[in-house]
């Protein structure tokens, strides 16, 4: 029938540059209380197959979309409406998000001004444009940016 499989090349899910980020991040953050990270919003993406499959089950999909891509904010306190993504999330489509959903919930959750927003340094978050749109917006979102 023409079908192909795939086995997904392996690959470290963290490099020894992401790792001494990270510790680095950790380490400025080490004297934080609970009360502090409360005051923390998060943001990601995130695809679910919407299938199960194993290394032994090969084959085909034949209703279409297999999967969905997710982006969210949240907080300790609160979560934002889960944005579905029609296509991997890329800079563009990043930078017409945070103006809608994040601003939004910036300001209602976090409405008492200490509210901090903080990303990965995924390449859509770390996009220029987005991160110019973040800094320009840092007094109205009442956040502070950080990349762990």
């Amino acid at each position: 029938m023409g079908s192909q499989s795939r086995r997904p090349t392996r690959v470290p899910l963290l490099t020894a540059r992401h790792k001494a980020l990270l510790l680095s991040w950790a380490r400025q953050l080490y004297h934080w209380t609970v009360d502090g990270w409360k005051h923390v919003a998060w943001s990601d993406e995130s695809r679910f197959q919407l299938y199960r499959t194993d290394a032994r089950v090969r084959g085909t999909i034949q209703s279409g979309e297999a999967s969905v891509m997710v982006w969210d904010v949240c907080s300790w306190c609160d979560m934002g409406l889960l944005i579905r993504l029609e296509t991997t999330l890329t800079g563009d489509r990043y930078l017409s998000i945070l103006p809608d959903h994040l601003h939004s919930f910036m300001s209602i959750v976090h409405s008492d001004g200490l509210g901090q927003f903080q990303q990965d340094n995924a390449t859509p978050h770390a996009w220029r444009v987005a991160t110019k749109w973040l800094q320009e917006h840092y007094s109205d979102l009442d956040t502070s940016i950080g990349h762990p």
